[in-house]
């Protein structure tokens, strides 16, 4: 995980002690990373990806779109260079298979891909149309089209298949509010944005295998004119999460049980920054245990829901 460099604070509602020290609510930003049955390596060997196509010359065109867009948004996640992931295609019908090693070893050769993204099958789904409706009851029309492929990671190197899937997703795009909705003002738009639709249909597929960090907000509690709390959180954003931790054990064991709740559940936080799930459910337990409040309960659904995932994904 990682701060990002915006946090600010408001008040704690429904949590405020009585007399002057006043609980705050310190608010913060963190991209996580999403974690993956399997993330593509790029720092060992050169990539290329490999999509095949039927034999059209309009699909033969979209593929190479696709190859593309997928080759774009590896490179993008693993900040490469442009161009530092190559894209090709090849004939459907001509490719045997990857445990064709004689043919792999010319792919890799024509490619220069150590590691080859190969995606195959692709077939579309007709487009949906649903409606949407924003922060201020605006309603829009939300286009959805579904791909699905065949996906496999192949070691040209050692010429092993190391990953291997079918994909299903789904792209969603948005209409412009003068968009004719007919049946021929959609197939009008879908026609002039053809190449960033089937572009973006290749990222999908590409994110399946690449890192994805999602932005969090999440919550520190603090009593900023005690010197102790304040000093612990101004350590925490300072990616110091040790020592805030060293700081607010003690505080754990205040008589008011409001006060070590909340210490208990800034330890759960900071041990989630730092990877620690079960120990961060251990302390968010605690704190619950102490006095329960809805900011805990959240933590405590998220901190289960994390676990259940990894442990889905054999991590």
């Amino acid at each position: 995980m990682k701060i990002i460099q915006r946090y600010g604070f408001m008040a704690l509602l429904g949590l405020a002690l009585a007399g002057c020290a006043t609980p705050q609510a310190m608010l913060f930003n963190v991209d996580v990373l999403q974690p993956k049955a399997f993330t593509l390596a790029v720092d060992e060997q050169p990539v290329a990806v490999v999509a095949t196509y039927k034999d059209k010359k309009a699909d033969s065109t979209a593929t190479a779109i696709l190859a593309l867009g997928a080759a774009r948004s590896i490179e993008t996640s693993n900040a490469l260079e442009d161009g530092s992931v190559g894209a090709f295609t090849i004939p459907q019908d001509e490719y045997p298979g990857s445990s064709d090693k004689e043919y792999m070893e010319g792919l890799m050769m024509a490619t220069g891909g150590g590691t080859l993204v190969l995606i195959k099958d692709i077939s579309y789904g007709k487009v949906a149309l649903f409606k949407d409706f924003d922060e201020i009851a605006n309603v829009s029309t939300i286009g959805m089209q579904t791909i699905m492929a065949n996906l496999e990671v192949y070691d040209a190197i050692t010429d092993t298949t190391i990953y291997s899937a079918f994909i299903t997703d789904s792209l969603h795009f948005r209409f412009p509010a003068n968009q004719d909705l007919s049946q021929k003002g959609i197939s009008s738009f879908l026609a002039e944005h053809d190449s960033l639709l089937v572009s973006s249909m290749g990222a999908l597929l590409a994110k399946h295998i690449s890192n994805q960090w999602i932005e969090e907000e999440w919550m520190l509690i603090d009593y900023t004119d005690e010197p102790v709390w304040h000093n612990a959180y101004k350590n925490a954003m300072d990616f110091k999460w040790e020592e805030a931790i060293k700081a607010w054990i003690p505080l754990t064991e205040d008589q008011k049980p409001e006060k070590a709740s909340y210490a208990a559940f800034n330890i759960a936080v900071a041990c989630q920054m730092l990877g620690q799930t079960d120990l961060a459910i251990e302390w968010v337990s605690f704190a619950r245990s102490k006095m329960d409040f809805p900011e805990a309960r959240q933590l405590s659904q998220y901190l289960y829901n994390h676990k259940k995932i990894r442990e889905r994904l054999n991590l």
